[in-house]
């Protein structure tokens, strides 16, 4: 059975919650339409002055996001911090687009954790390297 990128993602949520490794978020995106006046009728929507928006997120951005807890060094007063975790979700095979690649270059220059995974072993095994 061929796994879509969305079922693979969906165990990955699974497998990190039951491990408690990290805490992630799905990152949604996309665009839509908007306007100044929404008239539904008859299943029918029609905005006035409609415009188009996008989610905001930057182009790149991971499909899941969000930290994993550290615990500081005694020499750091043993503190615990968050530390930004990311996750590109790819079925076997996928391949990341160049945004992608940057957006994930980035996030591994400032810091952050994660990686492209391909199953909930791999996603378990990025978020835990630091």
């Amino acid at each position: 059975m061929n796994k879509s990128e969305h079922d693979i993602q969906n165990e990955i949520r699974v497998a990190i919650g039951a491990e408690q490794s990290a805490t992630l978020f799905r990152a949604n995106v996309g665009e839509a339409w908007t306007g100044n006046k929404v008239v539904c009728c008859d299943n029918m929507i029609t905005l006035s002055c409609a415009r188009p928006f996008s989610t905001g997120l930057p182009i790149g951005f991971p499909d899941l996001f969000g930290f994993r807890t550290v615990e500081v060094t005694p020499e750091m007063v043993g503190k615990k911090l968050a530390v930004f975790a990311f996750l590109e979700v790819k079925k076997p095979g996928g391949r990341t687009s160049r945004a992608q690649e940057k957006m994930l270059a980035f996030l591994r220059a400032a810091g952050a954790v994660g990686g492209v995974a391909r199953s909930p072993d791999e996603a378990i095994k990025l978020l835990r390297h630091l």
